[in-house]
């Protein structure tokens, strides 16, 4: 008796999953949720409202297109542009349909695939075939990159059809377009990922439905992991992470629509990886992404179970009606870490010891256009968490730099206003921006005209933060480990002077830094903006040095004591005015309590008015927390449209 063989179980389950779809013309498709069929946009229709017509086991289903791609004109290709993809949703479906499972990544080259569709052959107008490919290269559309599918026949009628990737066992791809008709010359796919450009909601409604089906639904599952061999009692990668994301897809649907997945995504990736190519839309979107990603070093946790940590302690905190979903996603979490041996990291990761308390906030970005660095680019984002990240506008088209200011106050004023419910609660307000612009005076900003009294710094807590750091990944590393350093310490015992001048010249103070990785809160002799604390400021930077202090406008004085300026830390400063009052003023103080401190120090400066000297007044701060980052979107080119206007 001949042995079972689950490929060709597979195989089988696939033709069920396969329909044929009448639209804009004929053409096949597969069923990917209950009630839902992908398909080509040029098989089932252009927009959104169509009518199509589901064929499925000699039964016809009525149908409508809630999601496809647009025909864009594209004089280098008779294709259809690309995606080319379209969501089919059946009126009445079919009770008990099979669905396939859906695999993001793209195959490896040289690998094993199938695809499944219809043909006119053999006398019949949609007869069902079954084609083995070879995944080949990559060829370019104008707005992304088509799989090679070769070593077989394609036929017009496969379009719209499944791709079954022999090693994954999972869907990767969609039947585009034949190379030659009647070779075996092969043709075109459509990689799945793809599927992130068409309509957000009906994209997220589909995916949370595909996961929940195959998370009750075990045939594809036990068939996929025969397909990978796996040995009686152990689990696959592939079923763990199936599991998992059927466990994300039951999460609260107000976070998956809400929150920021890049920012997610990037809160745990290695410091430097750039953003996928297709939009993150979904917690799925996030952890596929993340597998994808070299792994981290040993002993650390892979990146797709610290984001499941990060997701279960920010919604245990959270009101909700999804608590099981919660709880259950964080048992899987504690499953899968104990196999890898990480259980003490995960829990502390659950905890979160070693991951700061994510204060809400205002941050607004000034950055140089990349044509023109005499023009400014402006964007603003609501921070809440990593997770959740809301840019309040495009980006700014390029402007002066007084015109890119005053853009800037109304937007903050704007977003300030939709953080609280009224601007008298005092929240943190960042700002991202270049040595250039650190020495405005913010803090005295009149954001509110009605109530002229009120100004920036007085109001909320206002912090500085560097461009160029954000902007030079290379510098992360640094950046991240001196905060560290800071965790847990009174700030007013960490601070040192550093005024550039004598023994803290560039290549000193470099040696310095290198050899003390404790340096990490500075008060500085000036302001950054003038020699010689610009240069002193430039290593602390590149350094990785968080937190700077000093006053708006201010020139380090001549050595009071007449001896030069000595190793910071080591050495008495001869000028130590500034950095006595700091350490004062901030001796009880820990790192992520001194924006606030710094505000009331502002506040008591203008109470104390006839005090010119109070360290309040004219106080500028560098907070730079490495947990707080923004998305990371491309440099903008000076544009030709209108100044002042968003760019869409």
């Amino acid at each position: 008796m001949r042995g079972f063989d689950p490929l060709a179980a597979l195989q089988e389950l696939l033709e069920n999953c396969r329909v044929f779809v009448e639209g804009t013309t004929d053409g096949t498709g597969f069923f990917v949720a209950p009630g839902f069929v992908v398909s080509c946009a040029h098989v089932a229709g252009v927009e959104a409202g169509l009518p199509a017509l589901v064929r499925w086991n000699g039964q016809d289903y009525e149908a409508v297109v809630v999601a496809a791609s647009a025909d864009t004109p594209d004089r280098t290709s008779t294709l259809y542009a690309f995606p080319d993809l379209a969501v089919v949703q059946l009126l009445d479906p079919p009770d008990g349909h099979p669905c396939v499972w859906l695999d993001m990544a793209r195959p490896l080259q040289g690998g094993e695939l199938t695809a499944v569709g219809f043909a006119d052959t053999l006398q019949a107008a949609a007869a069902p075939r079954r084609v083995r490919l070879i995944s080949g290269g990559r060829t370019a559309q104008a707005a992304g990159h088509l799989m090679e599918l070769v070593d077989g026949e394609i036929n017009p009628g496969l379009s719209g059809g499944p791709v079954l990737d022999h090693t994954s066992a999972g869907v990767c791809a969609v039947v585009k377009a034949t190379r030659l008709e009647d070779t075996t010359m092969g043709g075109f796919g459509v990689p799945l990922d793809s599927l992130r450009l068409l309509d957000p909601e009906v994209y997220r409604t589909v995916i949370k439905r595909h996961d929940r089906f195959h998370q009750s639904d075990l045939r594809w599952r036990m068939l996929s992991d025969r397909v990978e061999q796996v040995p009686v009692g152990q689990v696959s990668e592939t079923a763990f992470d199936r599991h998992f994301l059927g466990l994300l897809a039951a999460l609260p649907g107000s976070h998956d629509a809400d929150r920021s997945h890049s920012a997610a995504f990037l809160a745990v990736a290695a410091p430097g990886t750039p953003l996928p190519e297709r939009p993150l839309l979904t917690h799925r979107d996030v952890y596929v992404e993340l597998t994808a990603l070299l792994p981290p070093p040993d002993g650390e946790l892979p990146y797709e179970l610290a984001f499941c940590a990060d997701l279960v302690r920010e919604l245990a905190m959270a009101p909700s009606d999804a608590s099981d979903g919660v709880t259950a996603l964080r048992d899987q979490v504690l499953i899968a870490a104990g196999r890898l041996r990480l259980g003490d990291a995960v829990r502390a990761r659950l905890a979160g010891n070693g991951v700061p308390a994510r204060r809400p906030s205002v941050i607004g970005r000034v950055r140089h256009s990349l044509r023109d660095r005499s023009l400014y680019h402006v964007m603003v984002w609501r921070f809440r968490s990593p997770h959740d990240i809301v840019p309040g506008a495009s980006e700014s088209s390029a402007l002066p730099l007084r015109e890119a200011l005053v853009l800037l106050s109304d937007l903050l004023a704007q977003q300030i206003d939709l953080m609280a419910d009224n601007p008298q609660r005092r929240g943190l307000i960042e700002l991202i921006l270049p040595r250039e612009v650190l020495d405005e005076d913010f803090a005295g900003w009149k954001l509110w005209p009605e109530v002229g009294y009120w100004s920036l710094g007085r109001k909320c807590d206002l912090v500085v933060r560097p461009l160029e750091r954000h902007e030079a990944p290379h510098l992360h590393k640094a950046w991240e480990e001196r905060w560290r350093h800071l965790e847990g310490k009174r700030v007013g015992e960490a601070l040192v002077c550093v005024c550039g001048r004598d023994r803290q010249r560039q290549a000193a103070l470099d040696a310095m830094f290198n050899n003390d990785p404790t340096l990490a809160a500075l008060a500085l002799a000036g302001t950054p903006r003038q020699r010689p604390v610009a240069e002193a400021y430039m290593v602390a930077l590149t350094s990785g040095v968080p937190m700077m202090l000093w006053r708006r406008g201010s020139v380090p004085g001549p050595p009071t004591c007449g001896s030069p300026c000595g190793i910071p830390g080591r050495d008495a400063c001869p000028d130590a005015g500034f950095l006595t009052r700091a350490r004062e003023f901030l001796s009880d103080t820990l790192r992520d309590d001194v924006p606030d401190r710094v505000c009331v120090l502002r506040n008591d400066a203008e109470i104390e008015a006839e005090d010119d000297g109070h360290i309040g007044e004219h106080l500028v701060l560098l907070w730079d927390d490495p947990s707080r980052r923004i998305p990371r979107t491309p440099l903008v080119p000076a544009s030709p449209v209108e100044e002042g206007q968003p760019v869409e």
